[in-house]
């Protein structure tokens, strides 16, 4: 019977944040299927790895169902977006038991579980990024409240449906980045150009490395106080990696 490797995750989104965060297209490709949140298991199946990207809604419900039809599957957790420390810490430590690995984006659970920054990290979009051309751009959430009255020569570019180079490549050539997006962020912050957050929930609060935080009407006012920070691709790389080495352990167990 073959053997069957998922990568479950938004692998089918209309952003190309979502598309980017699944590990096993950039490290096992051979191995690995992508297919989205609801795909059903084959019987065959022996490891299911969950995320990245923000799923924290969808993992009580695909963790326990994958339990219920096949106890042999290792259930890996990647990098997932999980609710900030002291939100839900109960639901998070009951989802826990069902996983033989388990780690998160979030920077401010390390103490807790593996901080492991978003796999996007690993694309190799990143391997030879444009030196910055541009004072200031703008990366906007293709549905989500961004900057407001942007100057019309500030090059500006929305997530919704591009490819991975074009989007590194048109970050990578600002010095500054305002952005909407949480992969707008962590990827400016990858290749260590300042960043300006135009947060519209709480996942912006669990990086790392805080960037500049404005609001719509005002971003412009929030440009020259931008923070910058060394570039994280290399570091990130590395915990992604590290990972990967523990998640093949656990297979072959």
């Amino acid at each position: 019977m073959t053997r069957a490797f998922l990568n479950l995750f938004h692998c089918s989104a209309d952003n190309v944040g979502d598309q980017m965060c699944g590990p096993c297209q950039y490290l096992w490709p051979d191995l690995f299927e992508n297919s989205n949140l609801n795909r059903s298991l084959p019987e065959s199946t022996e490891v299911v790895v969950l995320g990245g990207g923000q799923i924290f809604s969808q993992l009580s419900t695909i963790s326990a169902s994958i339990s219920h039809k096949n106890r042999s599957v290792k259930l890996i957790a990647w990098g997932v977006g999980i609710p900030p420390k002291g939100k839900r810490d109960a639901d998070i430590a009951g989802i826990l038991s069902r996983f033989s690995a388990f780690s998160t984006r979030n920077y401010e659970w390390r103490e807790a579980l593996d901080f492991i920054p978003c796999a996007s990290c690993l694309s190799p979009a990143f391997d030879n990024p444009q030196s910055p051309t541009n004072e200031v751009v703008v990366y906007m959430h293709r549905r989500k409240p961004g900057p407001a009255s942007i100057p019309t020569d500030i090059p500006t570019m929305s997530n919704s449906m591009r490819d991975p180079i074009s989007v590194i490549n048109f970050i990578a050539s600002g010095e500054t980045v305002v952005t909407s997006s949480y992969h707008g962020v962590y990827w400016a912050q990858l290749l260590g150009r300042k960043v300006v957050c135009i947060p519209y929930n709480n996942k912006f609060r669990t990086f790392q490395y805080e960037p500049t935080y404005a609001e719509p009407e005002s971003w412009m006012q929030n440009i020259r106080s931008a923070k910058r920070f060394d570039p994280l691709l290399a570091e990130y790389r590395r915990l992604n990696r590290g990972f990967a080495s523990r998640v093949e352990d656990l297979w072959d167990e």
